[in-house]
């Protein structure tokens, strides 16, 4: 592990040299296109599945008639969600704009072992309490899982989590980061159309705005979407799972209390992440992708550009187009 230039989350896209304001408005463009015929592909699967289009009632119903306790429901109402990461990372090997890995963080791309103590972490802040209070006064046990739901459910459920951090706060939040160089924008912007997509009452988009907003200072503070997609996988599995058990049900409405509830949990987690920056859990990484990626940059333009270019020797003139277009960038 080696100390890097401490690169903002937000604003990161602007570090590379290939960088361009319309670039990321063409991977969305890329990424919209694939998810679409994925998308339909899963639909007309489950259609050819079930004998009918049925299911997608389930879907359109809200979260009153989401149901992710069977193999089908999983697939579509998780599965639906999980397939995005895939197709984020080949629209961004289409464009060429900059790694992936710098959608993950900007240190270096996606860290295991970060990850794994921030879910125990999460867990501590966000699933102890959602449980006590869930279970203060649960309903009747009524088990709605089958073997293979409980497994796809158990799969798919952190994996549909992890894809909206990439989603939201990555493309969406580094987007309008790099547009606007103040990430304070970039937060609120994802958050309120992080809000949009969530079928909820008034108190619950309310809810979703204020923990996008959460998220997105996780995302900040951290310089990645390991922390977000900890507290995120916690929240929504500990929520799956007490409803495929039949203990709480999934609702679109939401309670003042579960507001209150919801900001004091993101208030403490976050206040948590921002200790551990101070103790420098956020500093260090394994590689620094800006380099390597705009080495690649320098290379190119000077195996095009330069007379008598050589694989891994750069003109003075090219380290000086690079260095000024780096500048310009950020």
């Amino acid at each position: 592990m080696k100390p890097v230039p401490e690169h903002e989350y937000p604003t990161y896209p602007r570090r590379f040299l290939s960088y361009r304001w319309f670039k990321p408005i063409l991977v969305a463009l890329i990424f919209g296109v694939i998810y679409f015929g994925a998308t339909i592909a899963l639909v007309a699967a489950g259609a050819i599945a079930t004998g009918g289009f049925n299911f997608v009632q389930n879907i359109a119903g809200g979260y009153d008639t989401m149901e992710v306790s069977t193999a089908q429901g999983a697939l579509l109402n998780l599965g639906s969600l999980a397939i995005a990461i895939p197709i984020l990372a080949l629209a961004a090997l289409i464009m060429r704009d900059r790694p992936f890995s710098s959608y993950s963080s900007a240190r270096g791309g996606w860290d295991w072992g970060l990850f794994a103590k921030l879910m125990l972490i999460a867990f501590i802040v966000c699933g102890v309490p959602i449980l006590v209070l869930e279970l203060i006064d649960p309903y009747p046990f009524n088990n709605q899982f089958t073997a293979a739901g409980f497994i796809l459910l158990t799969i798919l459920g952190p994996l549909q989590c992890v894809a909206e951090e990439y989603i939201f706060r990555g493309l969406l939040m580094q987007t309008f980061g790099g547009w606007f160089r103040i990430p304070v924008i970039a937060v609120i912007l994802q958050a309120a159309i992080f809000m949009s997509m969530h079928p909820y009452n008034m108190v619950g988009r309310l809810t979703i705005l204020a923990t996008g907003c959460a998220m997105g200072l996780m995302a900040w503070i951290s310089r990645g979407i390991e922390a977000s997609s900890a507290i995120h996988i916690v929240n929504n599995m500990v929520s799956f799972y007490l409803a495929g058990f039949g203990l709480s049900p999934l609702s679109s409405e939401i309670s003042v209390e579960g507001l209150l509830v919801t900001v004091a949990i993101d208030a403490v987690y976050v206040l948590v992440l921002l200790y551990l920056r101070r103790k420098g859990w956020f500093d260090r990484i394994k590689k620094d992708d800006v380099a390597e990626f705009n080495a690649k940059v320098e290379a190119k333009y000077a195996k095009k550009y330069v007379l008598n270019w050589k694989p891994g020797v750069a003109g003075p003139e090219v380290n000086a187009a690079a260095g000024q277009k780096n500048e310009e960038n950020i």
